[in-house]
């Protein structure tokens, strides 16, 4: 009977993985989102052609070990009132507690996370932004962003993810400065 019980626990590990991935992804191919994914391969290819610097070394260290990052972004109302659906459902059905929130004028922020190995990592960063109303910066184009989904996954150092997500240019990546467990 123990045998049975592990055999079916070991199968159902990916399926609860994938499970926050196919829930997002259901903004593939919507004009109206923009998207961004980082597979787990990318990250290993950044580390590795970083350069020799000391900055380079850092941000090798700080992304050997994340698995992805997903991004999804909004100007669109009734599309940021369906990404705040699926967050809520995806927040029932997973073992996410919030961590971190600002409600003001300029936007609405949550961060939820799955706790890691100690007080420092987490397994799982789920961010969502609503109602921004402010331009996205550095894009160039003027556009402002309605909501925004950021998603990532892997053994997550809290003290440099706000570096990761700045120097990627993510929106809201500023409020994530104020992460501390």
């Amino acid at each position: 009977m123990k045998k049975i019980i592990l055999i079916f626990a070991i199968a159902l590990v990916p399926l609860m993985g994938s499970a926050q991935t196919s829930i997002f992804n259901s903004f593939d191919g919507n004009d109206d989102v923009t998207k961004i994914s980082v597979s787990k391969k990318a990250f290993e290819l950044m580390g590795r052609f970083g350069g020799a610097s000391d900055e380079a070394r850092e941000y090798a260290d700080m992304v050997k070990n994340l698995d992805g990052l997903k991004v999804f972004t909004t100007e669109n109302q009734s599309i940021a009132a369906d990404m705040q659906s699926k967050v809520d459902k995806y927040l029932k059905s997973s073992n996410l507690y919030e961590l971190f929130s600002v409600n003001d004028k300029e936007a609405n922020v949550k961060i939820y996370v799955r706790e890691g190995k100690d007080d420092d990592h987490v397994k799982e960063l789920l961010m969502f932004v609503n109602g921004i109303g402010k331009h996205i910066e550095g894009n160039g184009s003027g556009r402002s962003a309605e909501a925004v989904i950021v998603s990532l996954t892997g053994d997550i150092d809290l003290n440099k993810i706000a570096e990761l997500t700045e120097s990627m240019n993510i929106s809201g990546s500023e409020h994530l400065k104020k992460v501390k467990k």
